[in-house]
Formats: structure tokens, sequence, C-alpha cells
């Protein structure tokens, strides 16, 4: 908005610049049209007297120095004199606006500028820059409604208006939480800057796609995303634009997009990193999200957690390489309260026979607790102790798995095998020491 309200004091500036050559010249945002409507309607405006021109160019020049005190005891002189006209009483108070407005005395710059507006037969183009800067005082100090009524007030004496106004009213219908309606204006001005020849500007269409997000119409949302995404390729708009088609379920073109960005040096966030390592996983891709996701890791970018040691090490172990998933595991489980993540490193650890590193595991997991299957871990442990020989303790693993009747059967059968191959073992040592 100061922006907008800058664009006003500069033409108010001009305007009592103007004064000197006798000439009132319409200036401010909006002029282009202003200049088209004035030569579309001639008004009779009456002359401004050799006196008041007078005390005004002394005004101004007080106000070239910014002097603003000295700006305002002339105009009060001027305020002071009988029988002016209307256009000398519109020209006095929109000096008054102009010396407000460089205080920031909105205000009073309003109440200055409505005193111009009810002056009879303004010229055009004063009213309507006038009227504008209204606007968007209106919308400084809050006064949405107020503001909205005098911007349509310009519309009607503007015949080919620029996309900014439209813009404006947008934002005023924002401010009013009135999405529905802000959705034409910014459209309009779109197209008003495609039939003019004039630049799109980003800050358009990201209006435009609040308000298409705000009554949560996504489909159009994407639609707006990707005008803008082909227009400028930013980070945000990837980001933005994958997180929709996972929300409608498009998880192709969401996994795409954060490809994409991920190439781009786009992805920054540990969260970000997380997110297109679960989508590749997903896709049955895991090869490459552990790639990612490890890359991160040790780049610092993902965060340390136990969850996304644990990500890891599934990518890996469901690319079925079960050495890689070992650190992964051993981490997460590391960082773990509980000694769910020890029993499938332990599990791990058994299908690449390191037989020891297993037994440490389960027993490290069992000692944490909090096991949804303990029968499990003890039968892990149990066949794990059975590879290294201590057949004893091998067959309390699989008695304690026993107790649970999930296990109960598989229990029995190795602890009948445990037996029996103890039994071997001691009639192969008998037969060795006979021989």
């Amino acid at each position: 908005m100061r922006v907008g309200l800058l664009s006003a004091i500069l033409g108010t500036t001009f305007l009592c610049s103007a004064l000197f050559s006798g000439i009132i010249h319409a200036q401010g945002r909006g002029s282009e049209q202003q200049s088209e409507a004035a030569q579309q309607e001639t008004r009779k405006t009456p002359a401004m007297r050799e006196r008041v021109y007078s005390r005004l160019s002394e005004a101004q020049a007080c106000a070239d120095e910014d002097d603003m005190p000295c700006a305002r005891e002339l105009l009060d002189r001027v305020r002071q004199m009988s029988n002016l006209n209307s256009y000398e009483i519109a020209q006095m108070w929109n000096f008054y606006a102009f010396i407000y407005f460089s205080q920031d005395n909105y205000r009073e710059a309003i109440r200055a500028y409505e005193n111009v507006l009810q002056q009879v037969d303004l010229p055009l183009g004063l009213e309507t820059t006038t009227i504008f800067t209204l606007t968007q005082l209106y919308f400084q100090e809050e006064r949405f409604e107020d503001s909205l009524a005098m911007l349509d007030r310009w519309f009607v004496l503007t015949p080919t208006p620029a996309p900014d106004p439209y813009v404006l009213k947008a934002q005023i219908y924002y401010s009013l939480e009135r999405f529905r309606e802000g959705i034409e204006p910014v459209r309009t001005a779109i197209q008003v800057a495609m039939d003019q020849e004039r630049e799109l500007r980003e800050n358009w269409y990201r209006l435009l796609n609040v308000f298409y997000y705000e009554l949560e119409e996504y489909p159009n949302v994407i639609g707006v995303l990707t005008t803008m995404i082909e227009m400028w390729p930013k980070r945000e708009y990837f980001i933005q634009l994958s997180a929709m088609y996972g929300q409608e379920g498009d998880e192709g073109r969401q996994l795409g997009l954060f490809e994409t960005a991920y190439e781009a040096g786009w992805l920054v966030r540990s969260s970000e990193i997380v997110n297109l390592s679960q989508l590749l996983l997903q896709a049955d891709i895991p090869y490459k999200a552990a790639k990612i996701l490890e890359k991160g890791l040790e780049d610092g970018i993902v965060e340390s957690t136990e969850s996304n040691w644990r990500v890891l090490a599934q990518a890996w172990q469901l690319a079925q390489e079960d050495e890689e998933a070992i650190p992964a595991l051993s981490r997460a489980a590391g960082l773990a309260d509980d000694g769910v993540l020890d029993i499938r490193l332990a599990q791990s650890h058994q299908n690449l026979a390191q037989w020891q590193s297993c037994v440490d595991a389960a027993r490290s997991g069992m000692r944490k607790g909090d096991l949804r299957r303990l029968d499990q871990a003890n039968m892990i442990l149990g066949a794990c102790l059975f590879e290294l020989g201590e057949f004893d303790a091998s067959r309390n693993a699989f008695g304690d798995a026993e107790k649970d009747s999930r296990s109960r059967t598989g229990a029995r059968s190795w602890m009948r095998y445990v037996d029996a191959e103890e039994d071997r073992e001691r009639q192969l040592e008998q037969a060795l020491r006979r021989g």
C-alpha cells in the first residue's frame, strides 16, 4: 500500500507545481486513463484569480524548500480570503491534503481530499486523481468498505482502466474476506494487461492463487501454480504445486515436481528431503530413496532423528541392500527409547549370518523393552544363539517364546531341533574320542 500512496503523493506534488504555469494537470496513479476521460468530457471550471494563484505559488515555494509550517501558514491565509470560487477552494484543500500527507497525518489528509470532492465543477482529472487517492487512503486506514465504494466511483469515471486498479479492488476484497468476489478483478487485470500488451506481474497470480486456496478450490490452485511455474520458475511454486498434487492424490505428478526441485537444488529443508524419499518409496524406487536420504543425512540437511534413520534403513531393506541397512538401523536403534528397532537390527544381522551381532542387538532390544512381540524377539535370539552353538541359552530363549501361543508351535520345533543337534554333536565327539 505504501507504494501506491507514494505514487499519489508524487501526483499531488506535480499538481501543485503546475500552479506556476496556471495550468492544472491531473496526475497520479491511473493518469493514463484519466487523460482519455478528460477528452471525452469537458467541464466548465471557474478560473483561478491572480491573488489566489499568487498565494498558492508562495506556499508552493515553501513546500519546495520542505518548509511545511511556512506552506501551511500561507495556505491558511488563502482559506481566510472571501469569495473563493469552487476551483480555488478545491486547489486549496488539495494543497492541504498534500501537507497532511507529507506529515503522515492520513486522517486529516482524507478530510481534505473529501473537501476537494465536495466542490462543484471540478476538472475531471482532479476529480479522478482525488478519488483514486482517497481509495488508497481509506485502504491505509482499514476503511475497506469506503475504499471499495470510492474505487467503484473511480471506475465509473475511467473508461479504459489499467490493470493495477483492478488488482487494488481485489486486495480490498481480500481484506474484507470476500474471496469469491476478489477473483474477477484479478482475472480482469490479467486480461487487460494482455489486451494492452503490458507486463504480467507475479503478485497478481499470487493473489489469485490465495483466493482459490481460501475457497478450497484446489484444481484452480493447481492451474494457477502451473502457470506461475511456467512464467516464474521458483522453488516455492514447485513445492506448493507438489503439495497440492499430493493433496489431490496425484502422487505421480507430485513426485515428478519434487524430483525436479531436488535436481535444481531447491530442496533445502529436512522435511522436503524426507518427503521426496518417502514418495520414491511409495513409487517403488527404494534405491534412489535411500541414496537421496543418506546424502541428506551425511550433509547435515536432514535431521539425525530416529524416524529419519528408520526410513533410510527401510529404503535399503526394500532395495535388498541388507548390508547398507545395518548402519542406518544401528543409528535408529541407538536413538530409540524402546527395543523395537534393536530387534529389527537383530533380524538384519541374522539375514547376513552375523550371529554374534544378532545376539547383541536382540538382547539390547529386550533390555529396553516395550516390544510388541517379545516372543518373536526370543525366536530370533534363540536362532542366533543356536548358530553360535550356545544350546542351553538357545533352548531358554525358545522356552520363553513358547509361552506365547503365537510362537508356541515354532518354538517347540526349534527346541526339538536344538536337542537333536546337541545330541548329534555329543555323539560325534564320543566317536572322535574312540577313534
